[in-house]
């Protein structure tokens, strides 16, 4: 019996090597599994967390842009309701009934400008009525706004400086005549309503020059 025991234990303690060697094979392919499952757990935290980021950096570009274009639009409304605005959308109208002078858009020049402000800005379009001519090509205006001042809530000046380019054509679209006109000129404004009407015209240097040959 002690010798068959005495072979069990030399057995047994033959194979605990291996039962070690094999422990620590699970012991580190468990610490291996372990791992990865932490460094996947990781990057998809981090992901989640980009994710999230990028999702905020995109709500507060929305919102900054929202404000961006609420400002330029409270901005654009406030000018629009500016008298300088007005000179603006007048001249408009003016180089408008030049270009298709006619009764219809005299009327219109009727609403933006005041009698005695048409004295200054009727000649012109009865010039191109009477030689039956018209603006076209180059013709177009600068305007640059020099001083506002408003006196009163329903009265204002403006100065300004405008470059006009007059290229006058005869019915075939040729040019008949080209001018470029620099000028600095006072519009006393009145509003009539809720908009404002150029009233008056002041001018205080004017000058022509031939335009360049095309």
């Amino acid at each position: 019996m002690s010798v068959v025991a005495g072979g069990l234990n030399m057995a047994m303690v033959g194979a605990l090597p291996w039962w070690f060697a094999f422990l620590a094979v699970l012991l580190l392919v468990g610490m291996v599994v372990w791992a990865n499952k932490r460094e996947a757990a990781l990057r998809a935290s981090e992901a989640r967390a980009a994710q999230a980021e990028a999702r905020a950096a995109t709500a507060e570009a929305l919102v900054s842009a929202q404000v961006q274009a609420q400002a330029a639009a409270a901005t654009a409304l406030a000018y629009a309701t500016r008298p300088e605005a007005a000179v603006d959308r007048s001249l408009s109208l003016l180089l408008a009934a030049e270009r298709e002078p006619g009764d219809q858009r005299l009327r219109a020049l009727s609403d933006a400008f005041g009698p005695a402000a048409l004295v200054m800005v009727r000649p012109e379009v009865e010039h191109l009525l009477s030689g039956g001519l018209h603006l076209g090509g180059q013709s177009t205006y600068e305007l640059t706004i020099l001083a506002t001042e408003t006196p009163a809530p329903d009265e204002a000046q403006v100065g300004t400086r405008e470059r006009w380019i007059y290229d006058e054509r005869n019915a075939d679209d040729r040019r008949a005549r080209c001018l470029i006109e620099t000028s600095d000129q006072t519009y006393a404004l009145h509003r009539v309503g809720t908009e404002w009407q150029v009233a008056d015209i002041q001018l205080a240097a004017s000058s022509r020059t031939d335009c360049p040959s095309p």
